[in-house]
């Protein structure tokens, strides 16, 4: 006689979702934190209607690129000036000259760029940024009439009365005004 084995009967098992709510938790948190959120930004554009017929002039834009050999000035188009280095260092003199001179001929402009070779040194591209930005003019100087100050003259001490008449005031020392000049600066790399 053959013996039927009997297998005891298993009991239904639950099926734990606690592990599988834990994992979901944390694949959630990390999806979250690593997602790139995109911006969506409105660019205003204002584009020429068909029934005007004027064409509106480019403004004047300066580009001041360093190089190796010294800086160029250009419109953006074409070359304004060539200024290459003295005794091995940069004419930043020079440089704010032509600055000043551009900045007359282009009062309303404020827009520049600064364009240099990856192997400039950061402290160059800070001093010629300084120079574009505003230079100083004595104050008795007629080019201040046709230039905007970048902050207000600073007041003038008065000597006391007393002082002046017993001869202890001294001359005041000539006045400088700093000067704006082109204001809105951006960086980049040069061609």
């Amino acid at each position: 006689m053959r013996r039927k084995h009997r297998h005891p009967m298993r009991k239904a098992t639950e099926l734990n979702l606690v592990p599988m709510i834990d994992i979901f938790t944390v694949l959630v948190t990390f999806l979250l934190m690593t997602a790139v959120f995109s911006r969506i930004t409105i660019v205003e554009l204002d584009l020429p209607s068909s029934a005007s017929t004027t064409v509106a002039t480019p403004q004047f834009r300066l580009e001041v690129i360093v190089r190796q050999e010294g800086f160029e000035l250009t419109n953006g188009t074409s070359l304004i000036a060539t200024i290459p280095k003295v005794d091995g260092a940069y004419d930043l003199k020079k440089l704010g000259e032509l600055v000043l001179a551009l900045k007359r001929d282009y009062p309303n402009a404020d827009d520049a760029s600064v364009l240099l070779l990856p192997e400039i040194e950061y402290d160059h591209l800070i001093q010629v940024m300084d120079v574009v930005r505003s230079t100083e003019l004595p104050a008795d100087s007629e080019l201040l009439a046709e230039l905007r100050p970048a902050a207000p003259a600073p007041a003038e001490p008065t000597p006391p009365p007393e002082a002046v008449k017993i001869g202890l005031a001294k001359a005041a020392p000539p006045r400088n005004v700093r000067v704006a000049l082109f204001t809105d600066i951006s960086v980049g790399d040069a061609p």
